[in-house]
């Protein structure tokens, strides 16, 4: 086992797990920083925007480091989180089995490339401030967002990825859409107590 993890992510090495650390162009704490100023101070669409870029260059950092790839070659698995885009792209480049671990209720963004089954008209989409108690107008609206969200996630970040697919020769007759979606199984720790009712497909646990 080993815990791969870029150099701008603050972590304390354990005598247990080995880490390998690539190197990215972001200085350590550049999440903090950069990132989370950006939703206090409520630029949420510059922010989805920023993150998109962030995403495509750690991944690309990732996959010019052959070290890293070297040794991730004899592994029987790869266990990721959702938002680590990097996991799909180094998972299908090594034809390694994948797990994703969804850390969230699954009617993020991030759940759409899995075809967990969407009911808008009882299941709010994030921003909204709706609850399931929706009317009519409400429901179309969240329709919309649902329909909003789902063709931005693909255009800022699906993009950027489907074009590293490409660059590096990752299996380009395959979006990054339908890799993403080909996941041996997906955990999300979402606690279903507390969410508004969804049916799940089979290979997800929760």
């Amino acid at each position: 086992m080993v815990l791969v993890v870029p150099s701008s992510q603050k972590i304390k090495p354990s005598e247990k797990v080995p880490h390998k650390i690539y190197q990215v162009p972001y200085k350590p704490g550049f999440h903090e920083d950069a990132m989370i100023r950006l939703e206090f101070e409520g630029h949420k669409l510059q922010l989805f925007f920023k993150m998109g870029e962030v995403l495509r260059v750690m991944c690309e950092a990732a996959l010019n480091n052959t070290e890293v790839l070297e040794d991730l070659k004899g592994f029987d698995l790869i266990i990721y989180d959702s938002l680590a885009s990097c996991g799909v792209l180094i998972g299908e480049h090594l034809s390694i089995p994948r797990v994703e671990l969804l850390p969230a209720p699954p009617n993020v963004p991030f759940s759409f490339r899995h075809m967990i089954p969407m009911p808008v008209s009882y299941v709010p989409q994030l921003l909204t401030g709706f609850t399931d108690k929706m009317n009519f107008l409400e429901r179309v609206m969240n329709l919309g967002a649902y329909l909003g969200i789902k063709f931005f996630i693909q255009f800022a970040h699906d993009r950027p990825m489907d074009a590293l697919k490409v660059k590096y020769k990752i299996k380009p007759q395959q979006s990054y859409y339908e890799a993403a979606a080909d996941v041996e199984l997906v955990i999300i720790t979402a606690d279903f107590a507390i969410e508004y009712s969804q049916p799940l497909l089979p290979g997800m646990k929760s």
